[in-house]
């Protein structure tokens, strides 16, 4: 269980975190974590078995609390027109004697019926010695938002976009439009650029969620509505 490419890129890290914990200890944890994702694309019982403490508790993307038990059980290699894998990225380590915690980004390359999906996945794990041996405790993944080229709105349509909305009468925003697309602004915060799913559905990049410009019965748009976690939050265009 030592990939070398993990191996290599470990000898590059010198981070304040990864400092206060042992070389050796992080470069097992390192190339443990890459074992413990290929096995999860393998569904691979035997190599998670052996490092999960009898009371590890999971904590998934979509908030479900699994425990080891069940994990195990529900632990199978994906179906025939599905294959991928999981690449451990961006880790950090802290701890003290006998606990280790450590976060990292799970790069997923997942071909999903002759389509790819890709997603990054933000773990926790929390580590223990018990026996002279190292055991995860806990793990907690969220999954991060993909960036994405989107796709280019016409210029007609961005300038129907434009304009000032408002939250409240103190809380408002601006959308600019550039050559290359829609720009939100808000004073004192950095530009954010928006990139269109569709002609009325736009993204920002690293952030949950999504906008939509609504018309009004007359077929003018009228407001701003950011779905954040399927809540509504509507900025109502300024005339």
């Amino acid at each position: 269980m030592r990939p070398l490419p993990l191996l290599l890129a470990f000898a590059c890290v010198t981070t304040t975190a990864a400092a206060q914990v042992a070389r050796g200890d992080s470069a097992y944890l390192v190339t443990t974590t890459q074992a413990l994702l290929d096995a999860i694309t393998s569904g691979d019982t035997a190599v998670w078995a052996p490092v999960l403490a009898p009371d590890w508790l999971l904590s998934d993307e979509e908030g479900a609390a699994i425990g080891r038990k069940e994990f195990l059980a529900g632990l199978h290699g994906l179906p025939a027109g599905q294959s991928g894998k999981l690449t451990v990225r961006n880790w950090h380590l802290t701890g003290r004697p006998g606990v280790i915690v450590m976060t990292y980004d799970a790069d997923e390359e997942h071909h999903y019926y002759g389509q790819l999906l890709l997603t990054v996945f933000h773990q926790t794990d929390t580590w223990i010695k018990a026996g002279g041996h190292w055991l995860q405790l806990a793990s907690q993944a969220t999954a991060l938002p993909h960036p994405i080229a989107g796709r280019p709105v016409a210029a007609a349509l961005s300038a129907e976009y434009t304009g000032s909305y408002a939250l409240t009468p103190e809380i408002k925003l601006t959308i600019a439009a550039d050559d290359s697309g829609l720009v939100i602004n808000r004073t004192g915060r950095p530009g954010q650029r928006l990139y269109a799913l569709d002609d009325r559905l736009f993204i920002r990049h690293g952030v949950r969620g999504f906008w939509v410009f609504e018309r009004d019965s007359a077929g003018k748009v009228a407001e701003l509505v950011n779905w954040r976690d399927n809540n509504r939050v509507t900025w109502r265009r300024e005339e």
